[in-house]
């Protein structure tokens, strides 16, 4: 009789575990501090990236209508950033969607269901224990990792945004010493005109489009490094965990749904003979 009393009091507090955890600490999670200004911060370096992204075009275009053959491959180069800013963009975005999907995730989901298999563990299935507890830890790992990874990518972000200042500020002066340039449309009496004009001339336009470049691979790889490489960590660890825990390898289960599907009685080399 005791021991029944004790299963019914674990499960009514796994229970009241997993209403909690549903309503009061999901939404908590949702609503905290640290989430909003982890939002923000994101919304921030989205915001940077946009300004780098269109500065570093029109600077482009600046570029190739200075004089020479110096200056052009500068421009493609310049040009070339694009792809890396869209990438550092694209995974921005998705680090705002998990940090708003996962806390939700592990408080909401998984929570409750580690709950439902303590209750299951107590009165009849033995493993339902274990895998309450692998849940649990699991849940909590999601709730802590994107947000941890992004404090420690935001607080060295902080440290180099300066050079990203740096780097619009230096796009933008010489966005209006190449304008005219540009506005010209390559006739040559008109450029001419205009480098006489100048105070810079063709020579060290093209030095400082070469240093803009070299701020603007410095600022991609600030980006790259803070917005890609270190909020990563996180999924890093739980892909671990989930290795750990589950024993599912997510990266292996992955590579193996990419492989090709081989045709019954198919050997290695026929494709390469039937290829001959």
């Amino acid at each position: 009789m005791e021991k029944r009393l004790v299963k019914i009091l674990i499960s009514l507090l796994l229970v009241l575990l997993a209403v909690l955890s549903c309503f009061v600490v999901a939404r908590m999670c949702d609503d905290s501090t640290l989430n909003r200004r982890l939002s923000e911060s994101i919304d921030e370096k989205t915001a940077t990236v946009m300004k780098l992204t269109s500065a570093s075009a029109v600077a482009s275009a600046g570029i190739s209508a200075i004089p020479g053959d110096t200056a052009t491959p500068i421009a493609e180069k310049l040009a070339d950033l694009t792809g890396y800013f869209l990438i550092v963009l694209s995974v921005l975005y998705t680090e705002k969607a998990l940090l708003s999907m996962l806390g939700a995730a592990a408080f909401k989901i998984l929570v409750p269901i580690a709950c439902a298999a303590g209750i299951a563990g107590v009165w009849f299935w033995g493993r339902g224990k274990l895998l309450a507890r692998k849940l649990a830890l699991f849940a909590i790992a999601i709730a802590v990792a994107i947000p941890a990874s992004l404090l420690v990518s935001d607080g060295i972000y902080e440290n180099y945004s300066a050079r990203i200042d740096e780097t619009l500020a230096s796009s933008e002066e010489l966005n209006e010493e190449t304008a005219p340039l540009a506005q010209a449309n390559r006739d040559e009496s008109i450029v001419q005109t205009i480098l006489a004009r100048l105070s810079e001339t063709a020579a060290s336009l093209a030095d400082k489009a070469a240093q803009l470049l070299n701020r603007y691979v410095e600022s991609v790889a600030i980006l790259i490094v803070t917005s890609c490489i270190l909020p990563c960590l996180g999924l890093v660890l739980i892909l671990w965990l989930t290795k750990t825990l589950f024993g599912v390898d997510v990266i292996a289960r992955a590579k193996e749904a990419a492989r090709p599907v081989r045709e019954p009685g198919a050997h290695p080399g026929e494709d390469g003979r039937r290829g001959a």
